[in-house]
């Protein structure tokens, strides 16, 4: 499982990602052209209760290419999250990865 470690109030580096099916090493890449949007949304890992959703940028139409561009708010708790990425096209959608969650951990940050 990947795992993404940033510190409590980052905001960078983004969360760079390319999206394939199966995640993350598939045959296939996810072609976002004529996505109307990709989102990036973190919960709780117990529970699932959303902590913090945005939407993510497509850096590659073609290559399955998006970024999410941490805020304040998203590394604002110290913890472990699930998170997933959502493409959205007209009348239809696709959560990436599918078959698991990527473990997203907040450290404590000392200043």
């Amino acid at each position: 499982m990947e795992t993404v470690k940033i510190k409590k109030g980052d905001t960078s580096p983004a969360l760079a990602a390319t999206l394939t099916y199966p995640w993350p090493n598939g045959a296939s890449i996810v072609d976002l052209t004529g996505a109307t949007s990709v989102y990036f949304n973190m919960g709780n890992v117990t529970d699932y209760t959303p902590y913090t959703s945005g939407l993510a940028v497509i850096t590659g139409s073609t290559t399955g290419d998006c970024k999410f561009n941490w805020t304040t708010i998203s590394t604002s708790s110290v913890g472990t999250y699930w998170g997933e990425f959502q493409v959205n096209w007209t009348g239809s959608r696709m959560t990436i990865p599918n078959d698991h969650n990527l473990k997203i951990e907040v450290f404590e940050d000392y200043d």
